[in-house]
């Protein structure tokens, strides 16, 4: 089933704006509030699993000023919030976003985004155009989520000269894309000058964990982060804790993609997957053209061929959680998202999928959202991922306690982010409109 999702993967993104207009680009100009407190909320900090009640949080030009208890301070000329009986966290991320292919198609996904919480999207498979996106949508006047880039991917049917390696890697740098993403590299002469040029101008590298390099050079290359367990899963349990331990020493972030295995795996049924999280954004004419090809091809492998290969995917998945588990137990930081560029997985909503599935690898909740809060924000060296004074306002208020019940995230209450603040009744608004535009 892996295979198939190789050969027929499609990105959700694009097919999921079917019908959406150019009119509906947003900027919620109306909606920036600089200076604001939340009243007598509780205070997920992410700085620790502890919850701070009945809090006051102030914010001032976009920042934390103040948490303080709510008995003892008084406001004035002040947007007041009533926190009571809700809580406050970091708003998430999604660390391995595939964006499509138009403009219009980006808004309906970044919205889609915005009404599961996330405001920040690490894009893994870059193009050039994508600078001129952020410019466009992480304006201050927008509410869209924060972009970080990866320039146009590099492969292994790229047969690159030194010279071309250097041009590529400057001009990413020159442009202000965030990194560089290999899928794979021809051999290891190109890598070596990849890697080199990456040093000289200072830009990490992303993305697959490349078999054809010794590691000797991968673990002293500009690699930061390792996506779905590449060169950790299918191998010797000595090479995978001589790798956990490179990775650990070198911090290397890695970014597991559980959700991509689980739904490739085959494992659900027809009606499970016309019921996955967030499918009503998606036309009906496509989910049933997904499902016939879902059914063609578990046709063409037979019945008993079709659950050998459900049984082996789920025993690779099992020891995925197993890989994560030791991970995490090391120490080694993690970053979050499900991969959603196949059928079945929808931007935002796959999210959530991925924190139920990290729960197999014996992660609790507080670790699940650090990868989805505090890791990401150090893995770009950036000032929020925690509630705290001095920090960039940008948060999520939920109905219940998200280190309790990850279930919280499924109806978000309000949305602060690049100091604009979008309450229940606008966010419930902005997914009516998008599942009307879908449907149209």
């Amino acid at each position: 089933m892996k295979k198939y999702f190789l050969v027929l993967i499609i990105t959700i993104q694009a097919l999921v704006s079917c019908g959406q207009t150019k009119e509906q680009s947003i900027t919620y100009k109306e909606n920036i509030v600089k200076d604001l407190v939340i009243k007598n909320v509780s205070v997920v900090t992410m700085k620790s699993n502890e919850v701070l009640k009945n809090q006051d949080v102030v914010i001032k030009d976009g920042k934390i000023v103040s948490i303080l208890d709510s008995e003892k301070t008084v406001h004035q000329n002040i947007v007041e919030i009533d926190g009571t009986d809700k809580y406050i966290m970091p708003s998430l991320t999604d660390a391995h976003v595939h964006f499509p292919e138009t403009e219009t198609e980006m808004e309906h996904v970044m919205q889609l985004y915005l009404i599961n919480g996330v405001t920040k999207l690490r894009s893994m498979r870059g193009d050039w155009k994508h600078v001129d996106w952020r410019n466009k949508y992480n304006a201050e006047s927008s509410i869209y989520p924060k972009l970080y880039l990866s320039a146009p991917p590099i492969s292994r049917n790229y047969d690159l000269t030194p010279t071309q390696i250097e041009g590529l890697v400057k001009n990413a740098k020159e442009k202000g894309f965030d990194f560089i993403k290999i899928l794979s590299v021809k051999n290891q002469d190109i890598f070596t000058q990849l890697d080199a040029a990456c040093k000289k101008y200072n830009l990490p590298i992303g993305g697959h964990f490349p078999s054809n390099i010794p590691d000797s050079l991968i673990f002293k290359s500009m690699y930061t982060s390792f996506e779905h367990l590449g060169g950790l899963a299918g191998v010797s349990p000595e090479v995978l804790e001589n790798r956990l331990q490179k990775i650990k020493a070198n911090d290397i972030f890695i970014c597991p993609t559980l959700s991509w295995y689980s739904i490739g795996s085959g494992r659900y049924s027809y009606e499970e997957l016309r019921n996955q999280p967030g499918m009503e954004f998606v036309p009906k004419e496509t989910i049933e053209d997904w499902i016939e090809k879902t059914k063609q091809y578990r046709e063409k492998l037979g019945d008993q061929a079709y659950r050998d290969e459900v049984a082996n995917e789920l025993k690779s998945l099992e020891e995925k959680y197993q890989i994560i588990k030791k991970a995490h137990d090391l120490g080694i930081s993690m970053l979050l998202s499900p991969d959603s560029s196949s059928k079945y997985m929808i931007s935002g909503f796959s999210v959530l999928g991925e924190m139920e599935l990290l729960k197999n690898a014996q992660l609790g909740n507080y670790d699940i959202l650090k990868m989805a809060t505090t890791n990401f924000a150090a893995f770009f060296k950036e000032d929020y991922g925690t509630i705290e004074v001095g920090k960039s306002a940008d948060f999520i208020l939920l109905n219940q306690n998200p280190l309790e019940d990850l279930n919280t995230f499924n109806k978000i209450e309000g949305l602060y982010y690049n100091n604009h603040f979008l309450d229940a009744k606008k966010l419930e608004a902005m997914r009516l409109k998008l599942s009307a535009t879908s449907q149209n």
